[in-house]
């Protein structure tokens, strides 16, 4: 019998059980007969086989200095770094197709372009990386700044030529690399919600949750926006629950949160819960009523396409989303939430208010975002393009 087709997956950003490579790729390949491994960077040095048949190895992180461009100049220029070792655990794998993510894999990926067994190269670009720059750093100096974040775009682009296809989860970055590499040559897989997550829908009496935020939770995500807009209706709605669920950067941000909450007496009504697995995010949800997602209008998540929007929709969540780019767009043409300004905290507050004492809409809504999540926003058709892309690189190889 022929050997099955090796598919080797590498990212320096994203943990080993990452909702898009591990659960929405990997998983999915190992049971269509694909042999899988993961090559990433972590905490601790480890390897091995999953449950789920997927070969891992993680290279520790290394840590030069604590300064923080300090350190990023000297990870880059020191000769055995991570990259290296990356680029030689990937090489001994002799994969069939090498599919990396993160923007500083680039550094390396070209090289396997240049292997003898000739592999496909595709890199799956699943942020606007320069943008990113520009909105989370705070620097002193913008204009160097910015002249960094343009460099990135750059380089990125310029990297992209080498590889066979590069793939995105949203029309802008797409966009962006077509102006450079073509159409042919650029696809976009959307982020869209696994079966992983179907769950029986719980009556809206049992849940336990109003209101829930789920993913990265920062200043720019709107996290004190959340809780000034509990504080403002609390009166109104004495009973009001809400959970915020997900990985606090900076690690202090926690317990600033828990310093409003106690000046506030929101004890009772704020949760706070660190990241769970992400076949554990599901019944979080199915015991919430309202799905938030209230980002700050910077220029990166004008772009970015926040894969809860659909998390929220599969459960038949209202959203109360913001008022601008993505979260705008699909709320309004799935008539699936309310959008408000995400720094407008009596807005935010009214929109709870109209969702829970208005029982028609809320329904009426979340029937909307679940029909739209059952019959068009599928992973499962994601996927099947995958392999349709991973198909045609590997027969024109």
């Amino acid at each position: 019998m022929p050997n099955p087709t090796s598919i080797c997956f590498l990212a320096d950003r994203h943990d080993l059980f990452d909702d898009r490579i591990y659960w929405k790729m990997a998983v999915p390949l190992v049971k269509k007969g694909f042999q899988v491994h993961y090559i990433l960077i972590g905490e601790d040095h480890e390897s091995g086989t999953t449950s789920e048949g997927i070969h891992f190895k993680i290279l520790k992180l290394k840590t030069f200095s604590k300064h923080r461009l300090l350190n990023f100049i000297l990870k880059r220029l020191n000769p055995l770094n991570n990259y290296r070792l990356m680029l030689e655990e990937a090489k001994a794998v002799k994969a069939d197709i090498y599919h990396f993510h993160d923007l500083w894999i680039n550094r390396i990926g070209a090289k396997f372009k240049n292997l003898p067994h000739n592999p496909v190269v595709f890199y799956d670009a699943r942020e606007p990386y320069a943008e990113d720059y520009r909105s989370y750093v705070k620097s002193s100096f913008p204009f160097f700044l910015n002249l960094f974040a343009s460099w990135v775009d750059y380089w990125e682009k310029n990297r992209a030529n080498k590889y066979d296809l590069v793939i995105a989860n949203e029309i802008n970055v797409q966009q962006n690399f077509a102006k450079v590499i073509g159409d042919k040559r650029t696809a976009i897989l959307y982020n869209y919600m696994d079966s992983l997550h179907e769950m029986e829908q719980l009556l809206y009496e049992k849940k336990t949750y109003d209101l829930i935020y789920c993913g990265a939770v920062t200043e720019l995500r709107g996290a004190f926006e959340i809780l000034k807009a509990v504080n403002s209706i609390k009166e109104t709605l004495p009973e009001i629950k809400v959970l915020i669920l997900g990985k606090y950067y900076p690690l202090s941000l926690k317990e600033d949160l828990y310093d409003y909450i106690n000046k506030n007496n929101l004890q009772d009504h704020i949760e706070l819960k660190n990241a769970v697995p992400y076949n554990e995010v599901a019944k979080y949800y199915q015991l919430s009523k309202i799905g938030l997602v209230l980002l700050k209008k910077v220029k990166t998540f004008e772009v970015s396409m926040p894969i809860k929007i659909f998390e929220y929709m599969a459960f038949g969540l209202p959203i109360i989303g913001s008022d601008f780019g993505h979260i705008k767009d699909y709320i309004e043409k799935d008539s699936c939430g309310i959008t408000v300004s995400p720094d407008d905290t009596e807005s935010i507050g009214a929109a709870v208010l109209s969702l829970l004492k208005d029982h028609d809409l809320y329904q009426k809504l979340s029937e909307n975002g679940l029909k739209a999540s059952l019959t068009k926003y599928r992973w499962e058709l994601e996927f099947d393009k995958l392999l349709e892309y991973y198909k045609k690189a590997l027969n024109d190889r």
